[in-house]
C-alpha cells in the first residue's frame, strides 16, 4: 500500500526551483560544514564562496567547536594508499585485494584521499571534482563497504554455494548518472570491484538495452542499481516491475551539475518520493559535481544530512583544461579537404610518436557533428587497409561510437578504445562529457561544435589526470568566419603544416611525393565507401549548417565535396519533401531534386559493367585528377631537368589534378575522372562490419 501511495505521488508534476529564493521555507535548511576534511585543507583551501551566501560561510566557521576539531585531528588522518584501508579496518580485505591486485591500483587520487575516510564513516559528502580524477571509486568504495557491513555474507562470491537469493526489491544503493554511457561506465567499474563478492550490479538505462536490463534485474536480483533519471523513475514507479528499494542505504548523484543542467530535476524529485524516507530508513548520500551552481546547492539542501562534508579538489588558481591545452586551428580550403587533412595529421602524428620514445602512443578522439559523418569516416579508415589488412595508420586501431549504435556496441567500443595502446576513436558528442578515456593525446574536432560549452567538453577528453594533450580544430573557410562568435576567446593558434588542408582539389597544383602518395591512397579508399553513407552525410549538412546565413555558398561547398571529395558523378538528389521543410533553401540553385536510388552493393562502383561515374586509380586515360578534365596524380609529366625517378619537390601535372613524383615515365596515379571506363573492374571491397 505504501509503495502504491508513493507511486501516485510521483506522478504529480513538480515545479523546478530556479533559485534558492523560490524554495518553500522548509527547504531553507542551512548548509553546515561541521568540519572540512583535513585532506582537502592540506592540499589547498576549501572555498565556500561558490555557495553564494555569507551565512553559509558563517555556518561553516561556527559549526566546528574544539571537541569536534580534536576528534578530526585524531580520526581524519589522510589516507593515500589503498592498502591502508585494510590495515585500518575501513574496507573489507576482499575489496582491497581486488583494487590492489586485480586492478593494479596502489596510490589514491586527490579526490579519493580527500573523501574516502569520511565517506567510509557514513558521513554525507558533497565533492567538487573534475571528471577523470578517480571519483567513481571514491563513491563506490563506501557503497560497497556499507553493503558488506550490513550483510557480511556478501563479502564472498556465492558461486558454487547456495546462499540467500537476491531479488529485484533488494536494492541497497542507487547511483544516478546523466547519460547512458556514463552509467554503463560506472557499472563496469563497480563490477570490477565486486568481482570476488556476492554483490550484484545492474543498470537501468534507456535505448536498445532497456528490456534486457529489466530482465537482468528481475532474474538475477540487484544490490547496486546504476541508471539515468528517467529510466530509474520509470522502473521504480512501475508496479509490475517488482523493482523496489525498501532497504536503500546509499544514494549517489554523479555529475550533479549536469543532471540539473539537462533538466532532470522533475525526475530526481519523483525518484526521491519513491524511496524510503530518510527519517524512517537512514541512508548516506554522496554527491559529486564539477561546478557548484545554484541548482546544485538546492539539491544538496534537499538531500544531504546535517553535518555533511564539503570537499573541493579544484583550486582557484587552477587553469581549466581548455585554457592550458595547446589548441591548433586548421583552415581548410573546402569541405573536400577535411578527410585528406585528417588522414595526413593522423599519419604524421603516429609516425612521430613511433619514432620518438619520449612521446606517448598516439591516441586520438575525433569528434563530428553527426552520426552519419562518424560512420562515413569509419568506413573510409577501414578502407585504407590493403588486402592483407595492413593500414597506413598502424599501429593505431580505429573505433567508432555514436547514438545510433546499440548500447552493447557503444560499451564495447568504449572499452576497446580504453584498453588499446594506440587508437583513433571516431565519435559524436555522446562521449564529450563525463566519460574518461585514459591516455588520450589528441582531440580533433571536425567542424565547429554546436556551442562553446560543447567545444570545451570535447577538449576536456585530453590532458587528464596531470597528463599532456593537444587539441585540433578543422574548419573550412565558411566556418572560419564564425569561430570567434561561436567559441569566444579560445587560445587557438593557426596551423598551416598540413599540406592537403589548403590544396585546391579542383585545380592543378605542385605537391610533394609524400602527399601525392597520400592523396592516391585516399582516393582509392573513398571509392569503397558506400554511396548511401555519402548521401546521409550530404543530407545531414542541411541540419548541421542550418545556422549559416549564406545558403548558396553552403550548397556550392556541399556539391564540391560530393564531386571532388567523394568522386561522385553528380551531387546526391534532394527529395522535394525535404526541401519543403527547408524554406531557406528554396531559392538556392545547384540542388538536384529527386529521390536517391537504393544502393545495396556497398560502394559507388557499378560492378556489373565495370563503369564508374568517376573512376579511381585509373592509369593512362584521357581524363583524371580531382579536376574535371585532364590527368591526375603524377601522370608522367616531368619538370625540366627532372628524371623518371621523381622529384622530391613534386611536379606539376599536365592539365588539372595533382602531381606527385612519378614512379616511371608515363605512369602514375590518376584521380577522379569525370567519365571513362577503367582498365578493369575495381578491386572488390571487403565486407564492412561495425565490430570493434
Amino acid at each position: 500500500m505504501r509503495r502504491a501511495f508513493q507511486r501516485c505521488i510521483a506522478t504529480v508534476p513538480q515545479i523546478r526551483p530556479s533559485i534558492i529564493g523560490d524554495l518553500p521555507i522548509s527547504a531553507h535548511r542551512p548548509i553546515r560544514f561541521n568540519s572540512i576534511t583535513r585532506a582537502a585543507i592540506a592540499s589547498h583551501t576549501v572555498a565556500t564562496r561558490d555557495f553564494h551566501s555569507t551565512s553559509l560561510r558563517k555556518d561553516a566557521a561556527e559549526s566546528a567547536d574544539g571537541r569536534d576539531q580534536a576528534k578530526e585531528d585524531s580520526d581524519a588522518q589522510v589516507v593515500s594508499k589503498f592498502a591502508e584501508l585494510e590495515t585500518r579496518g575501513l574496507v573489507h580485505p576482499t575489496v582491497v585485494n581486488t583494487i590492489t591486485r586485480g586492478m593494479g591500483l596502489e596510490t589514491m587520487t586527490e579526490v579519493q584521499s580527500a573523501t574516502l575516510h569520511e565517506a567510509l564513516r557514513g558521513t554525507d559528502i558533497i565533492a567538487q571534482a573534475k571528471t577523470g580524477t578517480g571519483k567513481t571509486i571514491a563513491f563506490l568504495l563506501p557503497v560497497l563497504q556499507n553493503i558488506i557491513e550490513k550483510d557480511p555474507y556478501l563479502a564472498k562470491s556465492s558461486h558454487g554455494r547456495r546462499g540467500p537469493r537476491t531479488t529485484a526489491d533488494d536494492i541497497r544503493a542507487l547511483i544516478i548518472s546523466p547519460t547512458r554511457e556514463l552509467a554503463e561506465q560506472i557499472a563496469d567499474e563497480a563490477r570490477k570491484l565486486v568481482k570476488s563478492t556476492g554483490i550484484i550490479v545492474q543498470t537501468a538505462v534507456g535505448g536498445t538495452m532497456k528490456r534486457q536490463g529489466m530482465r537482468d534485474i528481475q532474474q538475477q536480483g540487484c544490490h547496486i542499481l546504476v541508471g539515468t533519471p528517467g529510466r530509474l523513475k520509470d522502473i521504480l514507479s512501475d508496479p509490475y516491475s517488482r523493482v523496489e528499494a525498501p532497504d536503500l542505504n546509499a544514494l549517489v548523484f554523479d555529475e550533479a551539475d549536469r543532471l540539473l543542467d539537462q533538466g532532470f530535476w522533475p525526475e530526481i524529485q519523483g525518484i526521491m518520493q519513491l524511496l524510503p524516507s530518510p527519517a524512517q530508513k537512514p541512508r548516506q548520500t554522496l554527491m559529486f559535481s564539477a561546478t557548484m551552481s545554484q541548482d546544485v546547492i538546492t539539491l544538496a539542501r534537499q538531500t544531504l544530512k546535517k553535518g555533511f562534508k564539503f570537499v573541493r579538489t579544484i583550486r582557484d588558481d587552477e587553469a581549466p583544461t581548455h585554457a592550458r591545452v595547446p589548441q591548433n586551428i586548421v583552415k581548410l580550403k573546402g569541405f573536400e579537404n577535411a578527410a585528406p587533412a585528417l588522414f595526413e595529421l593522423c599519419q604524421r602524428e603516429i609516425m612521430q610518436s613511433e619514432n620518438d620514445p619520449s612521446k606517448p602512443p598516439f591516441k586520438a578522439m575525433v569528434y563530428f557533428n553527426s552520426a552519419a559523418e562518424v560512420s562515413l569516416y569509419y568506413s573510409l579508415f577501414r578502407a585504407l587497409e590493403d588486402r592483407s589488412g595492413r593500414s597506413p595508420l598502424l599501429p593505431a586501431k580505429t573505433f567508432l561510437i555514436h547514438s545510433r549504435l546499440s548500447q552493447m556496441q557503444r560499451t564495447r567500443a568504449a572499452e576497446d578504445f580504453k584498453r588499446c595502446r594506440s587508437g583513433i576513436f571516431l565519435s559524436s558528442d555522446v562521449t564529450a562529457r563525463g566519460m574518461d578515456f585514459p591516455g588520450v593525446t589528441h582531440v580533433i574536432q571536425m567542424g565547429l561544435a554546436t556551442s562553446r560549452e560543447m567545444y570545451i567538453h570535447r577538449i576536456g577528453r585530453t590532458a587528464r589526470a596531470g597528463r599532456e594533450g593537444t587539441g585540433w580544430l578543422f574548419v573550412d573557410e565558411m566556418e572560419a568566419r564564425e569561430v570567434r562568435g561561436k567559441l569566444g576567446e579560445m587560445p587557438l593558434v593557426p596551423n598551416d603544416t598540413l599540406e592537403t588542408a589548403r590544396l585546391d582539389l579542383t585545380q592543378a597544383a605542385d605537391i610533394s611525393a609524400e602527399q601525392g602518395e597520400l592523396l592516391a591512397t585516399y582516393q582509392k579508399a573513398i571509392q569503397q565507401v558506400p554511396r548511401g553513407e555519402k548521401v546521409k552525410v550530404f543530407m545531414s549538412f542541411f541540419g548541421t549548417f542550418a545556422w549559416h546565413p549564406r545558403k548558396q555558398q553552403l550548397v556550392d561547398n556541399m556539391n564540391r565535396l560530393a564531386t571532388y571529395g567523394w568522386g561522385m558523378e553528380e551531387p546526391p538528389m534532394v527529395s522535394p519533401s525535404l526541401l519543403r521543410r527547408l524554406p531557406s533553401f528554396r531559392n538556392v540553385t545547384g540542388l538536384r531534386l529527386g529521390h536517391e536510388p537504393s544502393d545495396d552493393d556497398g560502394s559507388d562502383m557499378r560492378r556489373s559493367s565495370g563503369r564508374s561515374p568517376r573512376d579511381f586509380g585509373r592509369r593512362g586515360g584521357p581524363a583524371g585528377g580531382f579536376g574535371r578534365v585532364g590527368p591526375g596524380f603524377g601522370r608522367g609529366v616531368l619538370p625540366p631537368g627532372g628524371s623518371s625517378g621523381g622529384s622530391p619537390g613534386g611536379f606539376r601535372s599536365e592539365g588539372t589534378g595533382y602531381g606527385g613524383s612519378s614512379r616511371s615515365s608515363g605512369n602514375g596515379y590518376s584521380g577522379f575522372s569525370r567519365s571513362g571506363r577503367s582498365d578493369g573492374p575495381p578491386r572488390e571491397r571487403r565486407a564492412q562490419s561495425y565490430d570493434y
